[in-house]
């Protein structure tokens, strides 16, 4: 496990804006020049086959995810991530590739420029930086195929506008993330992968490291349900731990809804989940989830359970297999077998 979780550390802190690395640019560890001392490539790709209770068994190549970074000068910093997601393979009752329905996304554009040694200035569309999974959702960065709902439900996944960015090593001051979007989204997804979009986004978001894997965040939002006169506040936290050879991560938050919204049924929406991984050896984890979700739209809650496994073949390479059982209201994730590949290249 111990292999896995620094190559997750140090993708981890190239990938997302909450250490000192990214900041100057989130650039993958297998980044590649392109043109050295300007720009590095990287990516990753992620297969999944799922044979869910509630629909039909499929293979899928979900993401093809390319990353181009900039290193330009003090000023320009630029970075682009866009995929290839949703190629359906084959499906079930289906021949090869005949339920094809693949998109093509951005998922950021932005440029960094670095204020101070410490101090950095974001402006374009990121990951939202609210918890740690949405930062880090990368398949070869997290330990399961399933997504929790908790990190990503209730809240916007991109931000499209500015953030200030601070991470001081020395300092004993928390990594601080500052980010506000004054409008909608810069090329949103498909509606349909989104239950809402927002506007007039401001948050913050604070991490405290300790040691190589251990951590603590805090994360606020408050933001306006796009084309609604729903308001939203939310408060939110993650914790990663390690005890010897079990790794456990949680994440919660909690949302205070306002204005009106006739398909509302509670005005207080909360999530929250606890995750654990066991190594067995340096290539097999054990996994293990339990997720409460009381979405603002139900007054029943969602609750799932998981238990799986995962094989690092390579530094790089992952293999998941999980059973997920689904208990109360039917949201994104549905009782079944899951398994998945992926790779950074």
């Amino acid at each position: 496990m111990r292999h896995l979780l620094t190559l997750n550390v140090l993708l981890l802190s190239l990938l997302t804006g909450g250490t000192h690395a990214a900041v100057a640019g989130e650039e993958p560890q297998q980044a590649q020049p392109v043109n050295p001392g300007n720009f590095n490539y990287s990516g990753y790709v992620e297969v999944i086959a799922s044979n869910p209770s509630a629909g039909k068994a499929k293979l899928v190549v979900d993401d093809v995810s390319l990353f181009i970074t900039g290193h330009i000068n003090k000023w320009l910093n630029p970075f682009l991530e866009t995929e290839l997601t949703r190629i359906t393979v084959l499906q079930a009752g289906g021949r090869l590739f005949s339920n094809n329905s693949g998109d093509v996304d951005l998922e950021r554009l932005y440029n960094d420029s670095h204020l101070t040694d410490n101090l950095s200035l974001r402006i374009g569309k990121m990951l939202t930086p609210f918890g740690e999974w949405n930062l880090v959702h990368a398949a070869p960065l997290v330990w399961t195929t399933t997504r929790p709902m908790t990190t990503y439900r209730g809240f916007n996944q991109f931000t499209s506008g500015i953030s200030l960015n601070y991470a001081d090593f020395k300092s004993a001051l928390p990594e601080i993330q500052l980010y506000m979007q004054p409008s909608g989204e810069i090329l949103p997804k498909r509606t349909l992968m989104f239950l809402r979009n927002y506007v007039h986004v401001a948050g913050l978001h604070l991490n405290w490291p300790s040691g190589i894997n251990d951590k603590l965040g805090l994360s606020f939002q408050h933001s306006q349900v796009e084309n609604t006169d729903e308001q939203q506040t939310l408060a939110g936290f993650n914790f990663n731990k390690e005890f010897g050879p079990l790794a456990l991560e949680t994440e919660g938050f909690h949302a205070h809804l306002s204005g009106i919204n006739a398909a509302r049924v509670r005005d207080n929406e909360w999530g929250a989940y606890l995750q654990g991984a066991y190594a067995l050896n340096e290539h097999w984890n054990l996994l293990g989830r339990y997720e409460y979700f009381a979405d603002r739209g139900y007054s029943t809650a969602s609750e799932h359970s998981l238990l799986g496994a995962s094989y690092k073949s390579a530094s790089s390479t992952i293999w998941k297999l999980e059973y997920v059982k689904q208990y109360g209201q039917q949201l994104n994730i549905s009782t079944g077998l899951f398994a998945s590949f992926s790779a950074f290249f």
